[in-house]
């Protein structure tokens, strides 16, 4: 376990379906202080020799948050119950910053922004067309955790990647590529190496929250 420069209490994680946010999320919990009371025997979908999707998802049709696709209408001002809802995935026995991962947090992004204290926002990117094949290839319709009906078929699927992506650019000031330098500067010194090969692609942007 290497030390995370700052605590935070959450880190929202936001990327579309085939962005490889869940591998970027493992790699990040398993190697700084971060909680993973989540992580269960069934909250698992394996995709070849890798645990491809690990821990809690949140989000409409997922076993939490159903409605943090809508958050300022659900929750306005109060964060109180977001933050309840966000904890429900962890036994309160465990420290560390809570890793959050909601593809739907895109649509949301000012909100949690302005309004969660002590947290910040790592968000994933890749092309639309990129993420799009990849979530097929790790199976698509047939993941089975977590659940990805709300995004109906292939074609809303195509369109939601493409406005998720879209949103997120609206909102980063600048992207940096996926790297052991990057993490490194984000989350402090570490001996990860990583498969370039498999994040050659992938932008990341740490935001931190503004609320204090």
């Amino acid at each position: 376990m290497h030390e995370y420069v700052t605590r935070y209490d959450y880190t929202f994680l936001v990327g579309a379906p085939g962005s490889r946010w869940s591998g970027i999320a493992q790699i990040i919990t398993e190697n700084f202080n971060y909680n993973k009371e989540d992580e269960s025997e069934w909250r698992v979908y394996r995709h070849g020799d890798f645990s491809g999707h690990k821990g809690s998802y949140f989000g409409p049709g997922m076993e939490l948050g159903h409605d943090f696709h809508r958050l300022e209408t659900r929750y306005g001002n109060d964060i109180t119950e977001f933050k309840l809802e966000c904890d429900r995935a962890f036994d309160g026995k465990g420290t560390g910053t809570k890793m959050i991962k909601c593809h739907q947090f895109a649509y949301n992004l000012d909100w949690l922004y302005n309004n969660v204290p002590n947290s910040n926002i790592l968000l994933v990117q890749r092309g639309n067309k990129e993420c799009f094949d990849w979530w097929k290839q790790a199976g698509g319709w047939d993941i089975s955790y977590p659940n990805y009906q709300w995004y109906v078929d292939d074609h809303h699927m195509q369109h939601y990647i493409e406005a998720e992506n879209l949103l997120a650019n609206l909102f980063v000031d600048e992207w940096s590529d996926f790297t052991e330098e990057w993490m490194t500067d984000n989350f402090g010194k570490h001996s990860i190496k990583l498969d370039m090969k498999k994040y050659h692609d992938v932008k990341v942007c740490l935001v931190r929250t503004n609320k204090t």
